[in-house]
């Protein structure tokens, strides 16, 4: 049975990044771009009609005590709310503050698309990602964020029975690629592919390409940039 895709939600005053945004997360699988606003005060009546997973909000240099909508939609009912993906001018200067007042994701705006697509499918799955606060060391732009029950050590792929290809493949996985990019960028056919996806999947227990992204995040094999380690 196929599981429901992800409704996403846009809110940027930016039409040409809102369009851009569409287009990147329409063409993945398991994500619903269901609709799109210049700002928060003419998006809650869509929000609430439509009901979406995550909301993306392109914040600028606002702080997400900003105004009253943003209030009633982060610090909101936390069952029954979006979740708020925050993209943020200053990461170093506003990431602790969204993350305060209940937002489950900030990136940066220089972030890759690859890791606002994992950034936007670990959210829908329930996983809040944290950016991790450093004593005198300004965060990287393009360093990935934490989730907040990650911790665990690398895990040996080769024992688990991976294969060099199939690491490959969920290195792909991880950057939001799908079946058909991936026999593109491997020179795989898509059967191929198919056949590599679902025996990493069933190697590594995991039910679906989303648990994918969540294990490499949660078991330390995400290098920055979306990288995965090879197996020691």
């Amino acid at each position: 049975m196929q599981e429901e895709a992800a409704r996403v939600f846009l809110v940027d005053s930016r039409a040409v990044s809102r369009v851009g945004l569409s287009v990147l997360l329409g063409r993945e699988a398991g994500l619903d771009v269901v609709g799109a606003a210049a700002d928060l005060a003419s998006a809650l009546p869509s929000l609430a009609r439509l009901s979406p997973d995550v909301v993306i909000i392109d914040s600028q240099d606002l702080e997400p005590c900003s105004s009253a909508e943003m209030r009633l939609l982060i610090a909101g009912d936390a069952e029954t709310n979006p979740k708020v993906l925050a993209i943020v001018r200053q990461l170093d200067q506003v990431a602790h503050s969204w993350q305060t007042a209940g937002s489950w994701g900030v990136l940066d705006n220089r972030a890759s698309p690859e890791r606002i697509v994992a950034a936007v499918r670990m959210i829908s799955a329930g996983y809040r990602l944290v950016v991790p606060q450093r004593e005198n060391e300004e965060p990287k732009a393009e360093e990935p964020a934490v989730i907040a029950r990650a911790g665990l050590s690398e895990p040996d792929l080769e024992a688990i029975g991976i294969t060099r290809r199939e690491r490959d493949v969920l290195e792909l996985v991880i950057r939001g690629y799908s079946n058909a990019e991936i026999s593109e960028a491997l020179f795989l056919s898509e059967s191929t592919v198919k056949s590599h996806v679902q025996r990493m999947l069933d190697k590594l227990a995991l039910r679906n390409r989303v648990h994918a992204v969540i294990y490499a995040y949660e078991k330390g094999i995400v290098r920055a940039g979306g990288s995965v380690g090879s197996a020691r």
